[in-house]
């Protein structure tokens, strides 16, 4: 590489863009560095003569002057073999071999093989560390962050390690046995019909007995009650009015005691199992139709099934029961299909 060519890959590419369009090239927008380094340092040289004397291209065209010219080694070789001594005497050739001879067989302390040098152990001294290679084994000793790759592959290990032991411990107590027992128990028929019993008998119950008032606790601020608290208790003296027995007995008549017989009597379940030599019990579509054909009958009809229910009575149920007297009617809509949908599954 000449001096000129070395001078302009010095230069930086903006530098190289300002030269080639003070000096009129054209096209060289879109060129890589490298290729607008070749095309500048043809248009300068060609245009020699107009550039020479310009301050800016000074650096280049003195390398350009001051380049040596490489010459053929071996010319050199040549021309040095021709000019040379061609008189040489054998004698002279005749002390360089005993002069080599001698060295051969009786070599000097300080004369070691090139061999034996290689297998020499390198003394820290006669190492030359450059300042590249200490910055190079400097940035290698730093601690680089992970990749996301590892990153991925850490949270992955610790999720899995995470899921698998909380799976062994459930599988050591008995949460998910009894778990899988209470979902066993809820997916049937009559879990459907016992759960929508608890929740109209409890929402009457709370709307049928009043709570009286018992005693007020103090404030505690150090225990975190800033303000007192009345405590009240369910009148137990209410069981003994009619105002309780009156709706409830009528809620028990029309949700449970009828369709139960019902149940018993139209059972489907029992006829089967009859036929197979086995036994049956209450007869859960059964037991929800009448229920809710009753719930219609009674509290949306308003037929009075002895003549003796009252107005008051019917009102109480409907206003205490979730939904009234729609929600009964739903209740047992629920565990009619829930009843028909497990004898389907068991044919």
């Amino acid at each position: 590489m000449s001096g000129a060519a070395y001078w302009l890959q010095r230069q930086r590419k903006a530098d190289l863009h300002s030269l080639a369009q003070h000096t009129g090239m054209k096209d060289y927008a879109d060129l890589l560095k490298p290729d607008l380094e070749v095309r500048l340092d043809n248009h300068l040289r060609a245009n020699q003569t107009t550039f020479g004397k310009d301050p800016q291209l000074s650096g280049f065209y003195k390398r350009m002057v001051a380049s040596p010219v490489r010459r053929d080694a071996g010319l050199t070789t040549a021309l040095a073999l021709t000019s040379g001594d061609e008189g040489v005497k054998k004698p002279k050739q005749r002390r360089q071999t005993l002069k080599a001879r001698e060295e051969f067989e009786h070599p000097s302390e300080n004369d070691t093989p090139p061999l034996s040098r290689a297998l020499q152990p390198i003394t820290p001294h006669q190492t030359n560390t450059s300042p590249s290679s200490s910055s190079l084994a400097f940035a290698r000793a730093l601690p680089l962050p992970a990749s996301p790759a590892v990153l991925a592959d850490r949270i992955e290990a610790q999720t899995t390690s995470f899921t698998t032991s909380l799976s062994s411990s459930l599988a050591q107590s008995r949460f998910t046995s009894t778990l899988y027992s209470l979902r066993t128990a809820l997916s049937s028929p009559t879990s459907i019909h016992l759960l929508a019993l608890f929740l109209e008998l409890f929402f009457l119950l709370y709307t049928t007995v009043p709570f009286k008032y018992l005693t007020t606790f103090s404030a505690f601020p150090s225990l975190g009650l800033n303000s007192s608290i009345s405590i009240k208790v369910p009148d137990l003296f209410a069981l003994l009015s009619s105002h309780f027995w009156a709706p409830v007995g009528l809620w028990a008549a029309t949700s449970v005691v009828l369709p139960l017989m019902a149940g018993w009597v139209v059972n489907f379940p029992h006829a089967t199992a009859a036929a197979g030599g086995g036994g049956g019990g209450i007869d859960g579509v059964s037991f929800g139709v009448v229920r809710g054909l009753l719930a219609w009958i009674v509290y949306i009809r308003g037929v009075a099934i002895w003549g003796v229910e009252r107005w008051e009575s019917r009102g109480v149920v409907e206003g205490a029961v979730p939904g009234g007297s729609v929600g009964i009617v739903v209740g047992a809509g629920l565990g009619v299909l829930a009843g028909i949908w497990e004898a389907v599954l068991k044919k």
